[in-house]
Parts: structure tokens; C-alpha cells; sequence
């Protein structure tokens, strides 16, 4: 026995429960004591939150005491707690049980244990009430009791053990015994790898005794004592999980596991159902699928392609996680669907297969529709070996190469003419005979229009390979290009689109900013079989990556998205390379483009290309005359509509006319406040009321009697208070045709409150009206994706255009006949092999010198005209201007390099032309070197270090030292 005194609690009903007090003792500490409590007030039935917080007394020695460790609820049927509410005092006027009962209730509770000290007494020799201990009760011995919590854990965990479900609060000698004996019990596997379990989980030693109880019971529910012994580590792997989840979701766990689905966690859905997942599939036995993977199954099975499903071809997989990852639809819809599924986890991957691509295409768009669909014909029997329909409704193909056939389907999405999935019959496609050219290739080629063919240059480098061999082939189909003579001048003649290699060229026509696709040809013009009208031009379609060369007309996020390195990147490695490893390589750092406006953006548009102002800005509309502003002219119209309605009764009008009508009643006899006073009202009653008999006495009460009766019969005045609603009631109980009169009038608008408020009133009268602020919502709602600019920030761009094409060196520049804006040029870096790509604003060809210049918005209104020279210049400096304009020279091959610096600061636009000098660019160039080996460095050992990686001492710069020295002479 513990050697700890006994702790007597109490936890008092709450009245409105009707429950009844309860009570319970035991040797142990306070928190055992309350938690033992607890678990038997719930297990009777009751709920702890009729009752209050348990409070520990006094210990009573009395007869009528519960058996240690059980519940009462009668003991408070004779006891109460004293005033100091500690000592427990009989209630007075209760007869307690008799003494017999009493005796016998004694015997049975303590049961060898002294109430005083709860230890066990060797034999009993104290008598109860008047009854004295039979011979048999003083010598018989009394059992002895050892509680479990004070027990070592090992033996804690078999006297759950041996409790057969039942909690065991303590145990005697021979359950003690029997404990001993499976310890040491080397031979019974399943009690050695249960404890060897709990003693290698650090949450099972740390449980309470009730947890341990639950989760005995559930080991040996999940394995069976009968059955076959468990592995040491599938019970530990058991035990973590248990107590890793939630309690509520024990008991699904147990029952997962006793069907041998071995979950490591009850995954349920939004709505709280359970999700499934612990039975087998047809997925691969190691493969843990969660709701996140079944994302992944979902978008896959929302691609055109069919594939094996078991096999997946990494190009649609990384597509799939593209889709996810963008929540594309009708991926999203579905996924909201499946999601929503109770045990959708527990499913094959065919069945998910088969049901998405069974689906009308259109359902996704019904939600209500969709999950009807899914709820009708997600059915399936064997998970782990699904049916030849459902494989064949899902579209598995394992006879197929699937990587070769997902790639063919990909090529014919981007626009690439694949066999057997192309219409050879299309117009865009054409019929035309190739040969092996007979004469070589030149290595830079000019197909016209300011377009540099650079791909034959490229041809024996590492990245293209080295072909020796080229392709002969006859009667192929290629696409056609479409040519515009009139509009962008000679097409690209015959021979001159191919490399050489047998792969595509891609050409883009220089003053049209089209993009034509791809045409291989290599025999002379006459032997083409080109149609001479020309065919509507296809759909562009970019490829996913990029050969070097030059390239017009690429869309923005199309070149944001493609392969190599550009300029800002660059920038950022300057940074750090840490900083270019997370933005740029991990992408752990997104950048993206905000809606608010960037007034160089602006600029730029409307500088360089004015013709993608409407694609890429949303302006804001302009307020139609008459249309409500402001809260003043909301009330000024307010107003008006008031003063045009006809006058509504007053409260004060409505008030006279129910006094004028109350005047005119009969008024009621007062009662008097003396006998006199009542007699003399008596008196002036009319015969019929005065029902007092003469010669009988007066009584004041009989009096007023008869005056209340006549009083009753007069009629009763109508109120005049309250609101002019309430006085209207009352009037129209005299005047009902002047409140009918009243009401076919209209109520005056409200003038007061919020700005929406008065909105909705005008809206009420004048349905037609326009509002400024729903205008301005509606433009700010509806971007489309597009750039928001308000019209003073339109006036300011506009005013920076014009001071930038009046300028007589800018507007030359900008309005040049042979410019071109926007150009991509992907090349590789001679020194390291990355791949780069660079983008000048604007490019010209001005006799065989290229000159190449960017736009740039400043802002230096307060920058004194003798130091904007060198602002200028640290600002060129401070921002790698100077490194991406070698950058745009050496991969654009370009001679010169210009800035166009334009004040946007409004109402001060001054431009300034600024040359890139041989010096600086130089200076840049090397800067761009180093930064490139340190990039290429990176990419090679793994390791993109921090900006600052040493500890160093922090020095005097040459200005702080000659304050210091000053200081010094002061000193």
C-alpha cells in the first residue's frame, strides 16, 4: 500500500441538473484522485459539466463511508460540509442506516484499511457501531491492495493487461503475482514486445493511467492475444501513432489497423468526414497517398493523353504538377468535388481515372451536377485489382511507350506537326519535297527584314550536338509560313529557314511583330508546292525552349518564362548568390508583378509601343455629365425630390386633431377623494346608475362602484403621445379616410447617413441615375488581368511622351524608321556555356552600325543642375545599367549603347541622352564575367553562399578618420 494519506473529494451538483452530489476517496495525490473521479462520474453516465470542480475535505470517520476508490453519490444524503467547508457534520434531522447495515457496509468498504492512514491493516480489531467482530472476521486476513499508479511502469502496463477491459485501480496479491510472472515470462513473446514497446515510447511513459488502460486494450484489439505474435517494431510504430492522433480520432485508427491497414494518420476531408486510405490499391504498396497526391491524380487524368497510368511519363507529370500548382480548371473543380468525398482516398487510381474521364465534359462547370455524377458512379468492390472496364475507362495504355506517346501529344499541343495525330488535310499544313543541300550552310545568315539567322552557328556546340549525317526525307509535312508581301516585305526564301540539321527554325518578320511558324525547307522555290493565296494565319505558338538566335514579338511572359539567364538575374546574383538560389533556382523568393502602377511601365508602353497600351492598361473611364460625385450632390438631389412631394401631417398636426377630438367627449366623473367628493359626483349620475336603494347607507365603495360603471360606458380618448406612426394608429380610429389620404402620399427621402445609403435612396426614385463611385468600382473590379491607370497618371505619362518624342535626340531615336522594340536574343556565354538572354528596349540598324538603347523614368526634381551629371552616373552604377548594357552588346552584338533618362516628376519632364562609353562598358563587361564564374561556380559545386560569410572587424573610412584626428587635436 502508498504510503500517501487519503484524499477525500467532493464535486457538488449543479442545481439545475438534478444530479446529486458525489464523493470519492483514495490513497494517491490530488490529480490522480480528480482524474480517477472524473472517469467514473462519466462512466455512470453523468456529464462533468452538471457538476463543479472537485474540492478536496477533511477526511470524515464515519460509519456510513464509501469503499476506497468507488463512487458514492448517497453519502451526501447524510452529511454536509461545514462553514469552513472542510469538515464534513451530519445533517441534522437525518437517521442515518442501522447499526447493522452500517456494520456491514463498514466491513465491506474499508476492507482491511484504516480509514485514518489508508494503509492495510494486518487484522481488524476495531468495532463499528454496538456489534462486536465475529472470531472468524478478527482472524480472517485482510487482502492486500497495491495501487497501480504507484507502480513501476512495467507493471502498470500488465495490470491493464490482465484487467481483460475492465480499469484497475489496484490490484491484490495474486493479480500482483500473476504481474511478476509475465515479466519474467522470456518465453510469451506478446507481453515482451508490448513492454519493450511502451518502454521506447516516450508519450506512452509519460501517460496517464486511463491512457495506458486505452491503449492496452487497443493492442490487444488491433493484435489479438490468440493470434499471430506482432513484430517489436509494428507495435512501436503503432504506439506513436495512437498517441500521435487526435483523440477523437482513436478509434477510427484501431479499427483501421485491426483490418490491417496500417494509416499512419486518420486523413478526413473539409467536412470533417473521414477520408480513407489505409486499404490496399492498385497503387504501389510503399506509395503514401494523401489528398495532395490524389491532386496529382486528378489533374493527370484531366489531360487529353492516354498513357499508362501505372507508368507515368515524367512530361505529364511535371504538367500535372503544373496544373496544381496553378489550380487550373477543370482541375480545381474537380478536386473541390473529390476532395469533399468521405473515403475517397480508399479508391484505385483507375477508378479516379475512369471516373474523371467518363465525365461530361461540361459537368465541372455544376457543382451540384458534378457531385451527383461522382456520388452515382464512384463505386468499386476490389480497390486493389480494379476491373477491365474501369482500366479501360480510364484510358491505360501499357502496350504504348507511354514517354514517346505523352511527348507526341504535347508536341501536336504546341503546334508541332506529329504523325498519325495531325490532319495532314489542314490548310496550314503543306505537301513539299526535301533533299540534302548541296552546298554548306553560311554560318550567320540574313533572311531579311532585320532578321540574323545565328542557328548554323550553334550547330557543332555542345548543346546541339555534332550531326554529320543529316536527314534525307521526301513528301513531308511541314507547316506552311504565312507571307505578306504588301505589309512586311519579301518572305523568307526557300532554303534559307533550314539549319542545316534537319530541326526547325523559327523566324519572326521584323515591322509586323507576327510570329510565323516554323518552316523546313531545303529544295529550290520551283520545286515548292506553295499555294499561292494566302492561308489565315495559325495561332503563334513559342517553343519551350529557345535556340539562339533572334526573336521578335515574343510576348512578356512568354520571354520571362524561357531558358537562359537575363540581365536582372545577373543583378541578383550581385547581391548574393543566395539571393539568386532562392529567387531564381529554388524559386523560394516570388516576385510578382503587383497591379499598382509603375509609371515607368507606363511610360514605356506609350514611348515604345503606344499599339499595347489598351492590351496591357486598363484607363479609367471617364464620369458622364450629370452623374453623382459626391455626398453633396447626392443631397442637393435628395432635396429637390423632398420639396417636389406633397406635405405629410406633422406629429404636431396629427396631435391636435386627436385633442380637438378628445374635447369633444364626455368627461368622467371623478371619484372623489372624501366621501363628500364622491357623493356629491353620486348625486349628478344619471338615474339608471345610481343603484344605491334610498334609506340604505351611502357607503364611499358602493358610490364609486356606480361611478366606474358609468364611467365604462362613456368613450375612451384616444392617446397623444408617442411617435407620429402611433399618433397615426390613433387616428385612424376617428378619422380613417384622412389616414387612407395620408398614406398615398410618398415619404421624403432620407438626408442623412453613409454615402451608400444615399445611393439606394436616389436608386429608389431614379433607377437610371449614374453613380461615379460604381463606375470607378466596376473599372477597378474588372482588370482582366491588366494594369490600372487612373487619369491624372494618363495625363503624366502622356505629357513624359511628349516631351520625349520633341526631343530632338530622343524623338529621333524613338520614331526611327528601321527601329525595333522588344527584341529577345538568346545566345550562350563563350566562358562559362550558361545559356543567357537579353532584351533592349529599343534596337536600329543605321548602316551596317547597331545601335541599341533603353528608356529609363528618373526622378530628381530636387537634384541641383551642376550635380545631376553625377547623379546620373551613380545611378547608372548603383543599378548595373552599365553591366546589362555590355551584357545587351555582346549577345545582341550591338556597337553602340545609349540611356534615355526622362524626369517623370509631374509637370518637370527633362530628357537626357547618355552614351555608354567604351570605358564603361568594359567596366561592366568584366563585372558581368565575374559575376557569370561565380554563377557557373554555383551551379557546378551546390554552394551559393551568403553575402557576408567571414567575421571582420569594422574599420574608419578616410572621413571618419580625419574626424577622428580632428577630435583628437580638440582633446
Amino acid at each position: 500500500m502508498s504510503g500517501t494519506n487519503p484524499v477525500f473529494l467532493v464535486r457538488k451538483a449543479k442545481k439545475s441538473s438534478g444530479q446529486k452530489d458525489a464523493v470519492l476517496w483514495c490513497s494517491d495525490d490530488f490529480e490522480a484522485a480528480n482524474a480517477t473521479l472524473d472517469y467514473l462520474l462519466i462512466k455512470s453516465g453523468a456529464k462533468l459539466k452538471d457538476y463543479f470542480k472537485a474540492v478536496a475535505t477533511n477526511f470524515p470517520v464515519v460509519n456510513e463511508l464509501p469503499p476506497e476508490g468507488e463512487l458514492s453519490l448517497t453519502f451526501c444524503d447524510y452529511y454536509q460540509l461545514a462553514k469552513d467547508n472542510m469538515t464534513w457534520t451530519q445533517i441534522p434531522g437525518v437517521t442515518l442506516p442501522s447499526s447493522e447495515a452500517a456494520a456491514a457496509a463498514r466491513q465491506h468498504i474499508v476492507d482491511g484499511v484504516d480509514t485514518e492512514t489508508g494503509e492495510v491493516l494486518e487484522d481488524h480489531t476495531e468495532n463499528f457501531g454496538n456489534e462486536s467482530n465475529s472470531p472468524a472476521q478478527a482472524t480472517a486476513p485482510a487482502p492486500e491492495l497495491t495501487v497501480v499508479a504507484t507502480m513501476p511502469l512495467r507493471h502498470r502496463v500488465l495490470a491493464q493487461y490482465i484487467g481483460e477491459g475492465e480499469y484497475l485501480y489496484h490490484v491484490d496479491a495474486s493479480q500482483k503475482k500473476e504481474i511478476l510472472r509475465l515479466e519474467m515470462d522470456t518465453d510469451n513473446s506478446y507481453v515482451q514486445n508490448l513492454l519493450l514497446a511502451a518502454e521506447n515510447v516516450e508519450a506512452f511513459k509519460k501517460a496517464i493511467e486511463h491512457d495506458i488502460h486505452k491503449i492496452v486494450n487497443a493492442v490487444k484489439k488491433v493484435f489479438p492475444v490468440d493470434g499471430k505474435t506482432p513484430e517489436l517494431a509494428t507495435v512501436i510504430q503503432f504506439l506513436k501513432t495512437w498517441f500521435e492522433t487526435e483523440h477523437i480520432d482513436r478509434g477510427l485508427l484501431v479499427k483501421e489497423w485491426a483490418k490491417g491497414n496500417r494509416v499512419s494518420a486518420i486523413q478526413r476531408t473539409e467536412s470533417g468526414a473521414n477520408a480513407g486510405g489505409g486499404n490496399k490499391t492498385d497503387r504501389n504498396p510503399d506509395y503514401e497517398h494523401t489528398l495532395d497526391t490524389l491532386d496529382v491524380e486528378i489533374a493527370m487524368a484531366t489531360l487529353p493523353m492516354d498513357f499508362n497510368i501505372y507508368e507515368l511519363p515524367g512530361s505529364v507529370y511535371r504538367r500535372a504538377k503544373e496544373i496544381v500548382k496553378k489550380k487550373e480548371s477543370p482541375f480545381k473543380e474537380w478536386s473541390a468535388a473529390l476532395r469533399a468525398t468521405p473515403g475517397i482516398l480508399d479508391y484505385s487510381r483507375a477508378a479516379i481515372f475512369a471516373l474523371i474521364r467518363s465525365a461530361h465534359p461540361e459537368f465541372y462547370h455544376y457543382p451540384g451536377r458534378l457531385q451527383g455524377y461522382i456520388n452515382a458512379n464512384l463505386t468499386e468492390t476490389d480497390h486493389e485489382n480494379p476491373t477491365e472496364e474501369a482500366l479501360t475507362a480510364a484510358r491505360h495504355t501499357p502496350e504504348k511507350d507511354a514517354v514517346e506517346e505523352a511527348n507526341r501529344q504535347l508536341a501536336a499541343a504546341r503546334g508541332e506537326y506529329v504523325e498519325g495525330i495531325s490532319d495532314p488535310n489542314d490548310p496550314k499544313w503543306v505537301k513539299t519535297g526535301t533533299s540534302q543541300p548541296t552546298t554548306e550552310p553560311e554560318l550567320v545568315k540574313n533572311v531579311g527584314n532585320g532578321i540574323f539567322d545565328v542557328s548554323a552557328l550553334m550547330q557543332n556546340s555542345s548543346t546541339h550536338g555534332t550531326e554529320t549525317n543529316p536527314e534525307i526525307t521526301s513528301n513531308v509535312q511541314v507547316q506552311e509560313a504565312d507571307s505578306d508581301e504588301k505589309q512586311a516585305g519579301d518572305a523568307v526564301q526557300a532554303g534559307e529557314g533550314d539549319l542545316g540539321t534537319g530541326k526547325e527554325a523559327v523566324t519572326v518578320e521584323a515591322e509586323t511583330h507576327q510570329n510565323n511558324d516554323s518552316v523546313s525547307q531545303s529544295e529550290p522555290e520551283a520545286q515548292q508546292n506553295v499555294p499561292e493565296s494566302q492561308q489565315e494565319e495559325p495561332e503563334a505558338a513559342w517553343p519551350e525552349y529557345f535556340e539562339p538566335g533572334r526573336y521578335e514579338g515574343v510576348p512578356n511572359e512568354v520571354y520571362h518564362a524561357a531558358n537562359g539567364i537575363s540581365s536582372t538575374q545577373v543583378k541578383d546574383a550581385r547581391v548574393s548568390l543566395m539571393y539568386f538560389n532562392a529567387r531564381h533556382v529554388e524559386k523560394t523568393i516570388v516576385k510578382e508583378r503587383s497591379p499598382v502602377l509603375d509609371m515607368g511601365n507606363l511610360v514605356h508602353a506609350l514611348a515604345l509601343q503606344p499599339e499595347n497600351l489598351e492590351a496591357e492598361f486598363s484607363v479609367e473611364p471617364e464620369i458622364p455629365e450629370g452623374a453623382f460625385t459626391t455626398t453633396a450632390t447626392l443631397r442637393e438631389f435628395i432635396d429637390a425630390h423632398n420639396a417636389s412631394l406633397p406635405a405629410l401631417l406633422s406629429a404636431d398636426d396629427i396631435k391636435a386633431l386627436l385633442e380637438k377630438y378628445n374635447a369633444t367627449l364626455p368627461s368622467q366623473m371623478p371619484l372623489g377623494a372624501s366621501v363628500d367628493e364622491t357623493y356629491a359626483s353620486y348625486e349628478q349620475l344619471p338615474e339608471e346608475f345610481q343603484r344605491i336603494e334610498n334609506g340604505t347607507k351611502h357607503t364611499a365603495t358602493a358610490m364609486k362602484a356606480c361611478i366606474k360603471e358609468y364611467n365604462a360606458t362613456l368613450p375612451a380618448p384616444v392617446k397623444t403621445s408617442g411617435s407620429r406612426d402611433a399618433l397615426l394608429e390613433q387616428l385612424a380610429i376617428i378619422n380613417p379616410d384622412l389616414v387612407a389620404q395620408e398614406a398615398q402620399k410618398s415619404s421624403p427621402l432620407k438626408v442623412s447617413g453613409t454615402k451608400a445609403d444615399l445611393i439606394q435612396a436616389v436608386k429608389s426614385v431614379n433607377p437610371a441615375a449614374v453613380f461615379a463611385d460604381e463606375l470607378l468600382d466596376a473599372w477597378r473590379e474588372n482588370t482582366e488581368g491588366k494594369v490600372l491607370v487612373t487619369r491624372q497618371q494618363l495625363s503624366t505619362a502622356l505629357n513624359i511622351q511628349k516631351a520625349l518624342l520633341e526631343h530632338p535626340t530622343a524623338g529621333k531615336l524613338l520614331t526611327h524608321p528601321s527601329r525595333a522594340v522588344e527584341v529577345s536574343y538568346f545566345g550562350i556565354d563563350e566562358e562559362t556555356g550558361l545559356e543567357v538572354r537579353v532584351r533592349p528596349d529599343l534596337e536600329l540598324d543605321m548602316g551596317g552600325l547597331r545601335i541599341g538603347a533603353d528608356l529609363k523614368t528618373i526622378s530628381m526634381w530636387n537634384i541641383k543642375q551642376e550635380g545631376l551629371r553625377a547623379k546620373l552616373h551613380r545611378e547608372i552604377i548603383d543599378r548595373d545599367y552599365h553591366l546589362s548594357a555590355a551584357m545587351y552588346c555582346e549577345t545582341a552584338a550591338l556597337d553602340q549603347f545609349f540611356w534615355i533618362f526622362v524626369n517623370k516628376d509631374e509637370n518637370y519632364h527633362w530628357v537626357a541622352i547618355i552614351e555608354a562609353s567604351t570605358q564603361l562598358l568594359e567596366l561592366g563587361m568584366l563585372e558581368y564575367r565575374k559575376t557569370m564564374r561565380a554563377i557557373a561556380n554555383g551551379f557546378d559545386t551546390g554552394e551559393w553562399p551568403a553575402p557576408i560569410t567571414e567575421d571582420y572587424t569594422d574599420e574608419l573610412n578616410d572621413f571618419d578618420v580625419r574626424r577622428l584626428e580632428a577630435l583628437r587635436v580638440q582633446a
